[in-house]
């Protein structure tokens, strides 16, 4: 097989189908919008090839040198890409289905709106690369590195981030559902709007993260460290953040409905407007935090501490204070809302 033949088949809508190409200069050559089924090829010759809008079914690449290479809107599917070096290439839609990635390298480069479904990429590097709406569902993501990559509005689910390189990446308006990152140093992540959303983060450190507006609905954040984090209008609802640490973070606005917040400590946090309706704040330290505005009905309040904290019209609605302690400041704040109680205590007529 030449390169003369193969590329009158492909002008001839032919199907490349079980040919060895992996002694084939096919450098620079038109391979766009054709297909190929069990194809081998191998080494650098596919530099700067035109894959666009390609079929590439159970074909091998591995180890091969793909800079360059334009891989708009082609699709891989059962193939072997392993080690492969696709650092370069243009992967604008391109989608990899049920393939081998491990190893690959896509580094420093952009990637618009690629998918991976169904794939290993255990060991494939990412660094320093922009992902643009990227999506990576039921993938192998183990020992990944996404070291100074940016991400936005990626998404991922049931992804496994315990063993996935992290730093200084920034994850801008990314969906992260129901996925794991384990008691890891995440400490500085840059975050804005990501979803959490059933995210395992127990134990894991957040120092002095930015998450504005990011949402941890029904995550496990339990014994978590989010000292000193901007969290402005995050959402924690239904959150377990048992034990965990926010003291000094900045959660103006933020929602605690329905969180777990049992010997968690909020010490001199800024809670300005947040609400905790229906949260469990059992021995929790509200000690020195800003709680002007908040709104806590029908929190669970036994225990906590608000020594020294700001409750400049606090809404304690229906709150169980067994053994709460607090200073002064509690005479400025308020009790039972009588409007609100008529309404909760409404039956229908018969």
């Amino acid at each position: 097989m030449n390169r003369e033949r193969l590329l009158e088949a492909i002008d001839d809508a032919e199907p490349i189908q079980r040919w060895d190409l992996s002694a084939l200069d096919l450098r620079g050559a038109d391979l766009s919008g054709a297909t190929f089924e069990d194809v081998t090829f191998a080494g650098d010759q596919l530099r700067d090839v035109d894959f666009t809008e390609a079929n590439l079914v159970k074909c091998r690449f591995v180890g091969c040198t793909l800079t360059g290479a334009r891989l708009r809107h082609a699709t891989f599917a059962y193939c072997d890409l392993r080690q492969a070096d696709l650092s370069g290439a243009e992967l604008t839609a391109t989608t990899f289905a049920e393939s081998q990635l491990d190893g690959a390298r896509f580094v420093d480069m952009e990637l618009p709106v690629p998918v991976f479904v169904r794939s290993s990429l255990r060991g494939a590097s990412f660094a320093k690369s922009r992902l643009d709406r990227v999506r990576m569902l039921e993938v192998d993501t183990h020992e990944m590195n996404l070291a100074g990559a940016t991400l936005t509005q990626a998404t991922y689910y049931q992804a496994d981030f315990r063993a996935v390189t992290l730093t200084d990446t920034t994850l801008d308006r990314c969906v992260l559902v129901d996925s794991r990152f384990g008691a890891r140093d995440l400490s500085g992540l840059v975050a804005p709007y990501g979803q959490f959303t059933k995210c395992d983060l127990a134990g894991v450190d957040l120092r002095g993260a930015r998450v504005p507006n990011a949402n941890f609905g029904e995550a496990r954040l339990a014994g978590a460290d989010l000292r000193e984090v901007e969290g402005t209008a995050a959402i924690f609802m239904g959150a377990d953040l048992s034990e965990a640490r926010l003291d000094q973070g900045c959660f103006r606005s933020g929602i605690f409905v329905e969180a777990n917040l049992t010997a968690t400590g909020l010490a001199r946090a800024d809670l300005h407007q947040a609400v905790f309706h229906r949260a469990r704040c059992e021995s929790a330290s509200f000690a020195g935090a800003d709680l002007t505005y908040a709104e806590m009905h029908q929190a669970d309040l036994r225990g906590a501490d608000f020594t020294g904290a700001t409750l400049f019209r606090t809404r304690f609605h229906r709150t169980r204070e067994d053994g709460a302690i607090f200073g002064p400041g509690r005479r400025i704040a308020l009790g039972d809302d009588e409007k609100l109680a008529r309404a909760e205590a409404f039956q229908p007529p018969p």
